[in-house]
């Protein structure tokens, strides 16, 4: 069958893609644009959250396209908003009329407690009791991130001074996506461990110690840099997404300072959904080193 992945080329889309690809399933992404795709050699349509029309464009690629089987499960990213579900559930729709048998949704930490994924999966709920399908598959990665400042301006720039946070890999979030599209059988919404697993990473540590580990691996001084609120919402806000939307994004960022992403790992609560990824940090940061070295 083919895995119909939206989202266009992020890292966990492609990660989930090669997964596929050795496993002789067929991928088609979706993307505005085909960025990114150059070099990965993977079929793409043109397909935007805020053009309804693009939708049919995933099971009607364009004639010059070879897909040989249809899409049967599709990777949901959904888009940057705080309401999803307007646009997300058209596409819903139309893909289980067209036969599409599985779903995956990516979503944050937040969506363990609420939030507006928690609409979406309540939507794809009701899709498979409706059409008896086999089902979702919800995936919650705890939040963390290291990015491009380790490589210009050698430090890690975050409002969170003390905040231990279990830092999920791209490949084990890309693993999980891949485990719950070829599982074969229906996926029981009640089975908490099979649709909504909690992924988290094997180590449970501060940015701090994530500064001194890249310090190693890079061979020069990486810092960690802690700002306010307000300079964390403006660096949000300078990657052209909504008031909305960032304030949500720093806020849920900030609630790891309260201890959110060490609940992840020690509430009895999350027992049954928590998945542990294999790929550490220091793991992590010398496989992919060469993300920040000159």
């Amino acid at each position: 069958m083919t895995t119909f992945i939206t989202g266009g080329a992020s890292q966990i889309g492609l990660g989930l893609a090669r997964l596929l690809r050795q496993a002789n399933r067929s991928v088609l992404f979706g993307s505005r644009a085909g960025r990114g795709m150059d070099g990965f050699r993977f079929t793409w349509v043109p397909f935007d959250w805020d053009d309804a029309s693009t939708y049919k464009k995933a099971f009607k690629p364009r004639e010059n396209i070879n897909i040989l089987k249809p899409v049967e499960s599709v990777y949901v990213l959904s888009p940057n908003c705080m309401d999803h579900l307007p646009q997300v559930t058209p596409f819903i729709d139309l893909a289980v009329q067209k036969g599409v048998k599985r779903f995956v949704l990516i979503s944050g930490a937040d969506a363990v407690k609420g939030g507006p994924e928690m609409a979406v999966q309540g939507y794809l709920e009701k899709v498979a009791l409706k059409f008896g399908e086999e089902g979702f598959s919800r995936l919650c990665s705890a939040e963390g991130y290291l990015d491009l400042n380790i490589k210009e301006r050698d430090e890690i720039i975050t409002p969170l001074p003390t905040a231990r946070v279990p830092f999920i890999a791209v490949e084990d979030i890309a693993q999980a996506a891949f485990d719950a599209i070829v599982y074969e059988g229906y996926i029981d919404p009640e089975d908490e461990a099979k649709s909504g697993p909690i992924l988290i990473g094997p180590d449970l540590i501060s940015y701090d110690e994530v500064a001194q580990i890249l310090t190693t691996a890079l061979g020069r001084p990486i810092k960690h840099r802690v700002i306010s609120r307000d300079e964390s919402l403006a660096i949000c806000s300078s990657y052209g997404l909504p008031k909305d939307l960032a304030e949500a994004l720093v806020d849920i960022e900030l609630a790891l300072e309260k201890g959110s992403g060490e609940r992840l790992v020690t509430d009895k609560e999350f027992d049954v959904a928590r998945k542990v990824g294999k790929v550490g940090v220091k793991e992590y940061v010398e496989k992919n080193k060469g993300l920040w070295l000159e």
